[in-house]
């Protein structure tokens, strides 16, 4: 029985017994901070146990997808080194609300297990809650289960509770022996339902009869009125356990994906025989599932909650593919493998690959650049460690520091290798880096430097900004910092714009009246209010002196275009797109703009050009541009926009560009938006998960840009000797006969290894099974090639086995393929049992194996293969 079977014989069975099916929730819960991922089938059934809400059928049945890899419930360190251990796992679940209980609930449990899905009754055994009589007389009575196959165990394993208050009982868990052979043993006071490698739970019946409840300080129980059942039953467990499998892992649950990873690494789940390559093969297995299933449930990878335990799935999964031998961006390959085994169970799931692709991949190619420096240097690290000593917590921090190896993944390669971190010396080292950082030659995050900013405040009053109206004037230094070379100036007013609200700060040139003193490479706004200028020059400047202070007039210019225009592609999105777009952040420099947005989805050309035209009506309109100061309160009945990341006072500036836009802002625009000249978006991008990107130019920056694209489309037109669309077609034409001839030559290719094939394989010798065998070396080793002469081959010669090899370097690469009806030749046998004389490695089915090895020792492979199969 297949697991879909299983998976529509569990729905099935209880819709008879006048359950509803419910669809699975999210992985993230609905309305519940207390869980990071939803681990149990009654998760959504909270409300219905706590009487918070009533059920519309008091009997429920549901496949519960769960993820248990982060807070209480931990698997991930465990998952590839057991049988049954999983990130992501699939419940099946009934539940009474109030309705059956432990009699018809323990029926339900066996009919389905022993009639429905066949398992025998000797190999079930149960456990009950030492207090609960009534659940052991069911089971033995009732049921007919000897007594010596009932054990009575406490509350550590046989006791569930919601939480310190609420609904809680007893359950009975339901057992199935592996035999003997599995065996693992007990420790002392241990029962022998304990031994773990023999005895497998796969069905829990939680029982919830009492409700504790506070009394003061003291927690007391209480009987439920309406006792309640919620159980759960891991779909691989069951399915291991019908399939005759001892690890969950070797189900056809797993089939597609270990088949996929054996496509992409050229190894073999089934037929290895290296235990770490199957543990390799397990980990990736299980961590494409719950990364797929997370993000096509709406979690994104980030540095914290959520996000953070899914980012370190999938970096566990990177470093296991890259043991396997993968070295590229490969993870997100698995996908198709994962809808193929879940999809049809969880169809909104399927729908949503496309995120989990895009997001994976760029998850991987950013970790990729670290980890091999990282794995190398944890790895030479570990060579020079004296037995029994921890890795220095410096080395920790190196890899994370400088490497972004994340920590947790140093433990648990420390954990694979039984050893241990120095962990105080990791802290510590952390401690010396923080310490650092406030010496950084930026100051905007010394602190130092902002305490004696905050002073020079307190002493001096906020600087004047003088820049909305000037970008010429006279002003007095009243402090002077010097930090490794680099000044920061502080003026009693200033033409210059501190960097804020998204646009950059100020550059310029500050005069005496003999000319120029120093540069200002930036401004910046360090305490509210204060604006400090940067400068690498200011050696002559001296505090109490009055100086000219010049702005870059030409970037100040074409910032305030660019600025505006922010203003006026906020308004026009929010036209085309709808009112839910808001601002999620910006920057605005002389060069260009970027605003990002909330939007869910790409936008389209058309979306884009209907943008760019309302965006340039309104330049073309001249729209006025005004400033006034107001209240918040007015600000917001009259309709102004706050900004992302600004920080208002009580009182707010409000910039308006006609009727098209009204937005709260500090920074400089234009006087009518007619300045602004053209604007041309350049790219609009994902930032994040529902979070857009536009990057676009503006007046001479975006003229330059369509007249560098007009002398492109000239040069074009030249070379193509056409004009406007006829450019276009021409280049279609071209495509076409690219493509027609691409075809040709495929054609001739096949017709040239038909024609190789003919002289290839005259060589044929009698084999086993009434075959014959040819043994022939390829004209190259490219692996296609290789592959479409087999194929021509079992064409060719049905009652044929072929063995072709090719050589390239020190590497010798090799198929050993038959026709599917040639039952008496398993080719993955035959080529696991001669690949260790090249020490190969490789694998495939029985029709058709491939491997690769040490290229010389190839004789002794050809006079291996002659024998076995003569």
């Amino acid at each position: 029985m297949r697991a879909q079977e299983i998976r529509n014989a569990f729905s099935n069975y209880f819709i008879r017994n006048g359950h509803q099916k419910h669809k699975s929730s999210s992985l993230v819960p609905h309305n519940d901070p207390t869980l990071l991922f939803a681990n149990a089938g009654m998760n959504q059934f909270k409300d219905f146990f706590t009487g918070k809400a009533n059920p519309t059928n008091r009997r429920a049945v549901t496949i519960q997808k769960c993820v248990r890899a982060g807070g209480k419930h931990n698997d991930l360190e465990n998952v590839g080194f057991t049988a049954r251990h999983h990130t992501f796992f699939e419940m099946l679940g009934n539940f009474s609300f109030g309705d059956y209980f432990k009699q018809d609930a323990i029926r339900f449990a066996w009919e389905l297990l022993t009639v429905d899905l066949k398992i025998p009754k000797d190999k079930l055994l149960v456990t009950v809650h030492e207090s609960d009589e009534e659940a052991l007389n069911i089971w033995h009575r009732e049921i007919g289960l000897p007594r010596e196959r009932i054990y009575k165990l406490g509350d550590k394993t046989n006791f569930w509770e919601m939480g310190d208050v609420g609904p809680c009982g007893p359950c009975t868990e339901i057992f199935f022996d592996h035999g003997p052979e599995r065996a693992t043993g007990i420790q002392p006071g241990q029962q022998e339902i304990d031994d773990e490698g023999r005895y497998i739970e796969i069905w829990n019946l939680v029982f919830m009869q009492y409700e504790n409840y506070k009394d003061g300080d003291e927690i007391k129980r209480k009987l439920l009125p309406k006792p309640s059942v919620d159980t759960g039953a891991g779909l691989e467990r069951v399915t291991a356990v019908i399939q005759g499998k001892y690890y969950n892992y070797d189900t056809d649950i797993f089939t597609p994906i270990m088949d996929a990873i054996g496509k992409l690494s050229e190894k073999n789940y089934y037929t290895t025989t290296i235990e770490s390559e199957k543990g390799s093969f397990r980990v990736v297995a299980d961590h494409i599932r719950s990364a797929t299933m997370l993000i096509t449930d709406g979690v994104i990878p980030s540095n914290d909650g959520r996000g953070y335990v899914l980012r370190r799935i999938i970096r566990r999964a990177v470093r296991h593919l890259s043991l396997l031998g993968l070295k590229d961006v490969s993870f997100y390959k698995l996908i198709p493998a994962v809808v193929a085994s879940l999809g049809e169970e969880y169809p909104d799931n399927a729908a949503n690959v496309a995120l989990a692709e895009k997001l994976l991949k760029l998850e991987e190619e950013k970790f990729r650049k670290t980890l091999d420096t990282g794995l190398a240097l944890i790895n030479e690290e570990l060579a020079k460690l004296p037995r029994g000593q921890k890795l220095a917590g410096e080395i920790a921090f190196k890899l994370y520091d400088t490497f972004g190896f994340p920590l947790d993944l140093t433990e648990v390669i420390l954990r694979e290798k039984h050893l241990e971190l120095d962990s105080a010396g990791f802290e510590a080292a952390m401690a010396r880096q923080k310490e650092l950082s406030k010496k950084s030659s930026k100051f905007a995050v010394k602190e130092d430097n902002v305490k004696v900013f905050y002073g020079i405040k307190e002493s001096h009053g906020e600087t004047i900004f003088t820049g909305y109206e000037e970008v010429t004037g006279s002003a007095k230094l009243i402090a002077k910092e010097e930090v490794e070379g680099q000044f920061y100036l502080v003026f009693d007013k200033t033409p210059f714009y501190g960097e804020g609200g998204g646009q950059v700060g100020d550059r310029g040139e500050i005069h005496s009246p003999e000319g120029k003193l120093a540069s200002v490479t930036d401004t910046q706004k360090p305490v509210e209010g204060l604006h400090v200028h940067v400068s690498p020059d200011a050696d002559a400047l001296a505090v109490g002196e009055t100086y000219t202070l010049k702005i870059n007039h030409e970037e100040r210019e074409l910032t305030k275009r660019n600025h505006s225009a922010t203003h006026l592609l906020q308004s026009a999105l929010m036209k085309v797109l709808g009112p839910h777009i808001k601002q999620a952040g910006s920057s605005v420099g002389p060069e260009r703009l970027r605003f990002d947005f909330t939007h869910s989805e790409a936008l389209g050309p058309l979306e884009i050009a209907r943008v760019e035209a309302l965006v340039n009506s309104a330049v073309a309109t001249a729209l006025p541009v005004s400033a006034a100061q107001m209240t918040k309160d007015e600000a917001t009945k009259k309709g102004a926009m706050a900004l992302f990341g600004e920080k208002y006072g009580d009182r707010v500036r409000v910039l308006s560009m006609g009727e098209f836009s009204c937005e709260l802002c500090g920074g400089t625009h234009v006087e009518n938006t007619g300045e602004i000249g053209l604007f041309k978006i350049l790219v609009e991008t994902s930032l994040a998960s529902g979070v857009r990107r536009i990057e676009a130019i503006t007046s001479t920056t975006a003229v330059d840009y369509l007249l560098h694209r007009s002398k492109i489309l000239g040069d074009v037109e030249k070379l193509f000797a056409a004009k406007d669309e006829r450019v276009l077609e021409k280049i279609a034409s071209l495509q076409a006969d690219v493509r027609e001839k691409g075809k040709q030559l495929e054609i001739l290719n096949d017709k040239l290894q038909a024609f190789e094939s003919e002289n290839l394989f005259t060589d044929q010798r009698p084999a086993k099974a009434g075959l014959t065998l040819t043994i022939a070396k390829a004209p190259n080793a490219d692996p296609a090639n290789i592959r479409k002469l087999g194929d021509i081959f079992v064409d060719k010669f049905p009652k044929g086995i072929l063995f072709l090899y090719a050589i390239d370097a020190d590497k010798v690469s090799f198929i050993l393929k038959t026709h599917r009806g040639n039952t008496m030749i398993d080719c993955a046998a035959i080529l696991k049992q001669v690949m260790p004389l090249v020490q190969g490695r490789g694998g495939g089915k029985a029709d058709n194996a491939q491997g690769s090895g040490d290229a010389g020792k190839t004789s002794e492979l050809l006079r291996a293969i002659s024998e076995v199969l003569a």
